[in-house]
């Protein structure tokens, strides 16, 4: 029991939070400046220093502490200004990333009865929704993750989010955490691919370290969400407008991801061939040396007609008009 207090997220810890009777506020002040004991480096990244606590090494994405957390940020940053107000803001901004990472690597040691060999990454997300009757949206555009350096051809990435979608007024999870997912071969496409420590265990975060190419997947990286995102969901009346102030009009990034962005344009003329599960194997089916081609042609359709888009699936299913 007393090793689990001292595990960030963990159910324990979460209930000592609830009890605390501390303020939304001053619990993320317990929880960045004196539990994780986090700092903002010369390379404005997020440093964690903890040495008695840790984050829970088994956050399990559905854990109960995302949605606790969300619901602490939405209430200590209420105003227009957001996460901007002050430093600690700061650094709820950059945690992100390293709730990105916790969940990552659950999934990646994430194991079942009957597995395959060498499951992708995808499969693991896929399998643990299926066990633990969790649903998955595919609806949010994923241009701002397509990023490239040259002259775009088409989407190589999708974006997943769980929860598909929820009703709840308080503590909803509804699109919380998403994935960046590789289409053609089904690994997550993240940050914390190419990140390594330096000899004192801090991350390097200066971005002259890092190639153009390594770059690519710091540009196109995952991101919690503490506001609750619209997609294509209703979004209950208390949590309007926090996607917009928490997540979109955010603090400065860490120098590296900056430059990544910098390096690595996302693509205006966009549109999702993933729209759903059923859309991703119809997508791996089409050869490389074609998807140039039907992308562009899927493009134009849509732009034409002036139709919904309904996914790769659909549209190769009906050319003449989605549904006829």
């Amino acid at each position: 029991m007393f090793h689990e207090l001292l595990c960030v997220g963990s159910p324990t810890y979460v209930r000592f939070l609830r009890v605390s009777h501390l303020s939304a506020h001053k619990q993320l002040t317990l929880i960045l400046n004196e539990h994780l004991n986090t700092s903002i480096d010369k390379h404005e990244f997020l440093q964690i220093h903890a040495t008695r606590y840790q984050l829970a090494s088994k956050l399990a994405p559905h854990s109960f502490f995302f949605s606790y957390l969300r619901e602490l940020v939405i209430r200590a940053y209420p105003d227009q200004q957001g996460l901007k107000a002050d430093q600690l803001g700061t650094k709820v901004h950059l945690l992100r990333s390293y709730l990105d990472r916790q969940v990552i690597e659950y999934l990646r040691h994430y194991h079942w009865s009957g597995e395959p060999v060498h499951p992708s990454d995808y499969e693991r997300l896929l399998q643990y929704c299926q066990d633990h009757q969790l649903t998955l949206d595919y609806q949010t555009s994923a241009n701002f993750h397509n990023r490239y350096h040259g002259e775009f051809t088409y989407p190589r990435n999708m974006k997943v989010q769980l929860m598909h979608d929820s009703q709840a007024r308080r503590y909803n999870d509804a699109r919380m955490i998403e994935f960046i997912v590789d289409i053609a071969t089904g690994q997550f496409v993240s940050e914390w691919n190419v990140y390594h420590e330096t000899v004192t265990g801090a991350i390097d975060a200066n971005p002259t370290h890092y190639s153009i190419a390594e770059l690519h997947e710091v540009a196109d990286t995952e991101s919690f969400n503490y506001g609750v995102p619209y997609g294509q969901h209703h979004v209950p009346a208390r949590y309007r407008g926090t996607h917009q102030r928490l997540d979109i009009r955010q603090p400065v990034n860490s120098a590296v991801r900056q430059r990544a962005k910098k390096d690595w344009r996302y693509p205006r003329d966009y549109a999702n061939v993933v729209k759903s599960a059923s859309d991703v194997q119809v997508w791996q089916s089409i050869s490389p040396r074609d998807r140039q081609a039907v992308y562009r042609q899927f493009v134009n359709y849509l732009q034409s007609h002036h139709v919904t888009n309904q996914g790769i699936k659909a549209y190769l299913k009906n050319k003449n008009g989605f549904g006829s």
